[in-house]
């Protein structure tokens, strides 16, 4: 089911990372970063948060557009395959702005709208690079889509990112595959969702291996699960479709989302609903601490659907 790439793939990626860190391509912001990492109890769960305090965030480029677009023709020294997938149609190239290291993206050679539902090769190609860096590198992955216009995205080219977690950090949809076994969500199947956190997230374990996923299993998945959002979208007078997407060698969760923005400071994109928060000054490292992690994320996405029932009306 995988996509080739080359055996070198994680090698590469981390010597050009440091040559273009080195000859100041790429801008590393993490260097400075002040990160306070916190549990929180509710209701009968346990949840890991990370809120990262970092001022030099203030100088990255907040939002691009169609004509101010990055990725129409990506910077030599950021690329690090410059073609990849079915019909070569995709690049994978460096965030030139990242918070950790070997930060990177999968991007369309061809302009696509982030507003577009991920395609089959999009999800094949995602877990293709998951399953490389995560038995290459031995490090805990995960890859992040923020698609529709309450999303937190930041550019409107296709892009698929591909970051680090903190070590030993756990995130909520990686409790709530530990909860189950793989199944792929249908009406007598509910996806997962833990009652304890505030918002509607809808999550599926993944099985353990490769070779246990079949060609079009991704697109089920993936179908399945924005099938809740749309409901959950609907239900709420949404009037757009926006949610964020998170997945691992684990387990695929997609997020409803309302609002890409809490209280006009500060911008909660799909690593928020892994549990990273990222302030770009104290202001708002106090607001996130003020008002809680899961405040914020509720007031972003929409109320847990935990234990209601499906019916004909939902997609």
């Amino acid at each position: 089911m995988i996509y080739d790439l080359p055996s070198n793939f994680y090698d590469t990626l981390d010597q050009k990372y440091q040559v273009a860190v080195e000859n100041d391509d790429i801008k590393f912001n993490g260097g400075s970063a002040i990160n306070n990492l916190e549990q929180q109890k509710v209701g009968n769960s346990t949840f890991n948060y990370q809120i990262t305090l970092l001022s030099s965030l203030m100088h990255r480029p907040e939002k691009g557009s169609k004509e101010a677009n990055p990725f129409e023709k990506p910077e030599k020294e950021l690329t690090i395959l410059d073609t990849f997938g079915p019909d070569d149609e995709f690049k994978i190239v460096f965030n030139k702005f990242p918070v950790v290291p070997r930060h990177f993206m999968m991007i369309t050679r061809e302009f696509k709208s982030q507003d577009t539902p991920l395609s089959p090769s999009e999800l094949i190609g995602t877990y293709t690079l998951l399953n490389r860096v995560k038995n290459d590198s031995k490090e805990n992955w995960f890859a992040f889509y923020n698609s529709g216009p309450q999303s937190g995205a930041s550019q409107p080219h296709k892009h698929i990112q591909f970051m680090t977690l903190p070590d030993g950090f756990k995130t909520y949809g990686e409790q709530l595959a530990q909860t189950s076994a793989p199944f792929i969500p249908n009406q007598k199947n509910e996806p997962l969702q833990n009652k304890d956190l505030p918002f509607a997230h809808f999550a599926a374990p993944l099985p353990p291996n490769e070779s246990d996923l079949e060609h079009e299993d991704l697109t089920m998945y993936f179908v399945s699960l924005l099938q809740r959002c749309l409901t959950v979208s609907k239900q709420n007078g949404a009037k757009d479709i926006s949610y964020s997407f998170i997945m691992t060698t684990d387990y695929m969760m997609l997020v409803p989302r309302s609002n890409g923005v809490y209280k006009n400071t500060i911008g909660v994109n799909s690593c928020g609903y892994v549990g990273l928060f990222l302030c770009k000054n104290k202001e708002t490292q106090s607001l996130v601490n003020n008002d809680g992690p899961f405040t914020i994320l509720e007031s972003c996405g929409f109320p847990n659907t935990a234990g209601e029932p499906v019916d004909e009306y939902h997609y």
